[in-house]
C-alpha cells in the first residue's frame, strides 16, 4: 500500500519546467501540433481565406480621423482652451479664400468679389463669410472716414494693404460636425476660388487637411507599389513565382485581421497610424522570408516536403514568435505617450505585429510546400550551394573577427559623435515645410505671407463681464496695442473693440462715446455682420462667462523657437491685464504637437528599448546577451539622429518616432541569429561553426528581407508630404544599419559572452 501511494505520488508530480523531461515533453507536443497543422494545411488555408475575407469586409469601414483633437491626449491641458473656443464661438474653423485682383478697387473688381462671396455662401458646410463688402463703408474707397477705418481694421483679412488682392474669411464646420465632411466642403471651395487669378485656400485647417490627404495617398501607395517592389525583390532572390504567395498572403491576411479588429473595437486610424501597412509589411515579410529560406535548405538536404516543413517549424517557431512579440512590445511602449497619434500608432502597430503570428500559422503550412514543391533535393544532408552572398557573408564574418578591436573603437566614437549631434536637433514647426518646395500649397502660403502679412491665424480669448462697459472695450484696445509692441512678429490683432472703434470714429472716440452710442454701434455691427460678431463676442453656454475673441495673425514660416517665444510672449502680455486670458487655435496646437513629439521621442525610445530587452532576455534566457544585442540595433538610430543634428536637418513628425519604431523592427534578425547559434551550440557545434552557420543561414534571410523592405520603403521617398519621406528614408537607413551591425558586431559580442572568442578564420558555412 505504501509503495503504491508513493508510486502514485511520484507519477502525479509534474516535472520541473526546465528539466530535460519537461523540455522533451514540450518538444514532442509541439512536434505533434506541427504535424497536425501540416496534415490539415488545406483546411487551415480555407479558414484563413474565409476569416480574412470577413475581416477585409469589416475593415473596409476603417476611417481616418481627421480632427486635430485626436492628435492629443483627451486630458491634455492644451485642449481645454481650444474646446472652450469651439464651445463658445461655435463648432467652426476659419479658412481664408484669397486671390489676386489688380482691379479690386473698381466696380468690376467689387462685382467679382460679390460673385465669389455668393458662390462660397452656397457651399454646404460654409457657415458664414466675411469680405470687404460687409464692414460698413469698407467697399467705398472714396470714404476716408468710417470706411477707411474698417478697411484698416480688416487689412490682412479681406484684402491686402496694396489693395491688389482680395480675401474672404470663411467660417466652416469643423470635422465631425454637420452632414458634409470637411474635405468635401474644402474641395468645393477650392474649385470656386481657383477660377480666379492665384486663387487658393489658406489656413491651418487647410494644411492639416492637405496633410491627411497626402497621408491617405501615401498609405495607398505603400499598400500597392511597396508590396509590388517587395515581391519583386523576393522573386529575384528566390527565383520562383510560387514563392510570392506566402509573403503576399501573410501581409494581406494580417492587414485584413488588423483593420477588422480596429473597426470592431470602434477605433479610427490617425495621422501617423496610416503607416499601418508599412509596418505590417516589415514584420510579415521578415518572418516568412526566414521560413522560406530554412525550408529551402531542408529540401536541398533531400528531405521530403512534409519532413522539411516540420523541421522548419521546429527551428523557427520560437524565433518567429519572439520576433513578433518583441516588435509588439516595442510598439506597445509608445502607448505611454501623451501625443494622441503616437499612442494610437503604438497600439495599432502592436496589434498588427501580434496578428502576424496567427497569419503565419494559418498560411505557412500550405503555401510553403506549394511554393517550394519543385525544389530538387541534392542528397541526404547535402549542403546548399554556396552562392556569392554566402561567400560574402563568410568574408564579412572573417573580417569582423580579425578587426574586433577596430569595430569596438569605431562604435564608441560613432556613439559619442552622434550623442553630441543629437543635442543639436531642432524642431520644424513651420507646417508648410511638411510639403515639398514648389507644391501648390507652399506657393499659396508664400503668396499670403508676402501680401497679407502672415498665414498663421490663431486666437486670444479674453474674459469680460456679462455687461461689458466702454472701459472694458478701451482696455482691450490698449491690450492689443501692448501685444503688438511686445511681439513685433504679430502682424494683426483685431476684436469687437476694433470694430466698435472703427464705427464710432477711432479709439479716442470710443473712449468718449456715451452708452447709447456704444449700444447703437453694436446693433449696427450685428445687423451688417452678425456671423462675424457672433464668432468674436459670445457667452460660454457651459459656464455663462462672456468671452471676447482677439483674432491674431503671424507668419506661418517662423523657426520653432520663434513661434514658441511668440506664443508665450502674447499670453504673458495679455495676462498682465487679464489673468485668465488663453491663447489657442491651430497655430498654437500644431506648434505644441511637434514639441510634444520630440519630448516624447526619447522617453518612448527608452521604454521601447527596455521592453525589447525584457523580451530578448526571455528569448535568450540571458540578460547580458539581450543587452549586447541592443547595441548594434540602437547605434544606427543614434547615428542617424546625430547626423541630422550635425547637418542641421530639422525634426518633423516623420522623424520624431523613428527611434522607437526602429528598435522593435531591427532586432528581428538578431533574434533569429542568436537563437540559431544557441541551438547549434547545444547540439555540440563549436563557436566558429555555430557562428558560421548562423551567419550564412540567418544572414542570407536577413539580407533578403532588408533588401526587399528597403526597396519597398523607397516608394515613400516620392511622397509630396515631407514627413512621409523622412519616415521611409530613415526606416530604410536604420534597417540597413541594423543589418550591418548584426552581421559584424553581433557575432563578435556573442562569442565574447560565450567565453570562447572565435578564431581568426571561421569554419566554412554549413546548413
Amino acid at each position: 500500500m505504501h509503495s503504491s501511494c508513493a508510486y502514485a505520488s511520484h507519477v502525479a508530480t509534474p516535472p520541473h519546467p526546465h528539466s530535460p523531461l519537461a523540455k522533451r515533453m514540450v518538444a514532442q507536443a509541439l512536434q505533434r501540433c506541427f504535424l497536425w497543422m501540416i496534415r490539415w494545411r488545406w483546411a487551415l488555408l480555407l479558414v484563413a481565406a474565409v476569416v480574412g475575407a470577413g475581416a477585409a469586409v469589416l475593415g473596409s469601414r476603417l476611417t481616418l480621423d481627421r480632427s486635430i483633437e485626436r492628435m492629443f491626449a483627451d486630458d491634455d491641458p492644451i485642449l481645454q482652451p481650444y474646446r472652450r473656443l469651439q464651445r463658445t464661438f461655435g463648432e467652426h474653423e476659419i479658412v481664408m479664400a484669397v486671390y489676386a485682383d489688380p482691379e479690386l478697387t473698381t466696380n468690376a473688381g467689387l462685382k467679382r468679389l460679390e460673385e465669389v462671396v455668393g458662390e462660397l455662401r452656397k457651399i454646404p458646410g460654409v457657415v458664414a463669410v466675411v469680405s470687404l463688402l460687409d464692414p460698413p463703408g469698407a467697399s467705398d474707397f472714396a470714404d476716408e472716414g468710417r470706411g477707411a477705418r474698417f478697411r484698416e481694421m480688416f487689412s490682412g483679412y479681406t484684402h491686402n494693404t496694396a489693395l491688389d488682392a482680395a480675401g474672404v474669411i470663411c467660417l466652416i464646420q469643423r470635422e465631425g460636425v454637420g452632414e458634409t465632411p470637411r474635405r468635401e466642403t474644402l474641395a468645393q471651395m477650392r474649385d470656386i476660388i481657383r477660377q480666379y487669378d492665384s486663387g487658393e485656400l489658406v489656413g491651418e485647417p487647410i494644411l492639416v487637411e492637405e496633410a491627411f490627404d497626402l497621408l491617405d495617398v501615401d498609405g495607398q501607395r505603400l499598400s500597392t507599389w511597396c508590396l509590388v517592389l517587395v515581391l519583386a525583390v523576393i522573386l529575384l532572390c528566390f527565383r520562383r513565382v510560387a514563392w510570392l504567395a506566402l509573403p503576399l498572403a501573410t501581409v494581406w491576411l494580417t492587414l485584413a485581421l488588423t483593420r477588422g479588429l480596429l473597426v470592431a473595437a470602434d477605433m479610427q486610424i490617425t495621422m501617423v497610424s496610416s503607416m499601418l501597412g508599412a509596418i505590417v509589411t516589415v514584420v510579415g515579410v521578415a518572418a516568412v522570408v526566414h521560413v522560406m529560406l530554412r525550408y529551402q535548405e531542408a529540401r536541398r538536404r533531400g528531405w521530403p516536403p512534409q519532413r522539411a516543413l516540420a523541421h522548419t517549424a521546429e527551428q523557427l517557431a520560437a524565433p518567429v514568435a519572439f520576433a513578433c512579440l518583441t516588435d509588439a512590445a516595442g510598439f506597445a511602449a509608445l502607448t505611454i505617450s501623451d501625443v494622441g497619434p503616437v499612442h494610437d500608432f503604438g497600439l495599432m502597430m502592436a496589434i498588427g505585429s501580434l496578428l502576424v503570428i496567427p497569419s503565419v500559422l494559418l498560411l505557412a503550412p500550405s503555401l510553403t510546400i506549394a511554393g517550394g514543391w519543385r525544389d530538387e533535393p541534392t542528397g541526404d544532408d547535402a549542403p546548399a550551394p554556396a552562392g556569392a552572398l554566402s561567400a560574402a557573408l563568410a568574408q564579412v564574418l572573417a573580417w569582423s573577427t580579425r578587426h574586433a578591436a577596430t569595430l569596438s573603437i569605431t562604435a564608441i566614437v560613432l556613439a559619442i559623435v552622434a550623442a553630441f549631434g543629437a543635442r543639436r536637433l531642432t524642431l520644424e514647426t513651420d507646417f508648410t515645410r511638411n510639403f515639398r518646395e514648389g507644391s501648390s500649397i507652399v506657393k499659396t502660403y508664400d503668396f499670403v505671407e508676402r501680401r497679407f502679412g502672415g498665414a498663421g491665424v490663431w486666437d486670444l480669448m479674453i474674459p469680460v463681464p456679462q455687461q461689458a462697459s466702454r472701459e472694458d472695450f478701451v482696455q482691450l484696445l490698449d491690450t492689443e496695442e501692448a501685444l503688438r509692441s511686445a511681439s513685433p512678429e504679430l502682424t494683426k490683432a483685431i476684436s469687437i473693440a476694433d470694430a466698435l472703434a472703427a464705427g464710432l470714429g477711432g479709439p479716442t472716440a470710443l473712449a468718449r462715446a456715451p452708452n447709447f452710442a456704444l449700444t447703437a454701434g453694436l446693433r449696427l455691427l450685428r445687423a451688417r455682420m452678425i456671423e462675424f460678431v457672433e464668432a468674436i463676442d459670445h457667452v460660454d453656454p457651459e459656464t455663462g462667462q462672456r468671452w471676447l475673441r482677439v483674432m491674431l495673425r503671424a507668419p506661418e514660416q517662423l523657426p520653432a523657437e520663434q513661434k514658441t517665444a511668440l506664443i508665450e510672449q502674447v499670453v504673458a502680455t495679455a495676462r498682465k491685464t487679464y489673468p485668465e486670458a488663453e491663447a489657442t487655435g491651430y497655430y498654437v496646437l500644431l506648434t505644441n504637437l511637434i514639441e510634444s513629439l520630440l519630448a516624447d521621442q526619447w522617453l518612448t525610445f527608452g521604454v521601447a528599448a527596455a521592453a525589447v530587452v525584457v523580451m530578448l532576455a526571455a528569448a535568450f534566457r540571458s540578460v547580458p546577451l539581450a543587452v549586447a544585442v541592443m547595441i548594434p540595433n540602437t547605434l544606427p538610430v543614434l547615428v542617424l539622429f546625430g547626423a541630422m543634428g550635425w547637418l542641421g536637418l530639422r525634426v518633423n513628425m516623420g522623424a520624431a518616432m523613428i527611434a522607437a519604431v526602429s528598435v522593435g523592427l531591427s532586432v528581428d534578425g538578431s533574434i533569429h541569429y542568436v537563437m540559431l547559434y544557441q541551438r547549434l551550440r547545444r547540439q555540440g557545434a563549436s563557436v566558429n561553426e555555430a557562428l558560421s552557420r548562423a551567419q550564412d543561414s540567418v544572414g542570407r534571410a536577413a539580407s533578403y528581407a532588408a533588401l526587399a523592405l528597403t526597396v519597398g520603403f523607397a516608394t515613400l521617398a516620392v511622397s509630396d508630404f515631407v514627413p512621409t519621406v523622412y519616415f521611409g528614408v530613415l526606416v530604410s537607413l536604420s534597417m540597413i544599419g541594423g543589418l550591418i551591425g548584426n552581421l559584424t558586431a553581433l557575432p563578435m559580442m556573442i562569442a565574447r559572452l560565450d567565453g570562447s572568442p572565435p578564431a581568426a578564420t571561421p569554419a566554412p558555412a554549413e546548413n
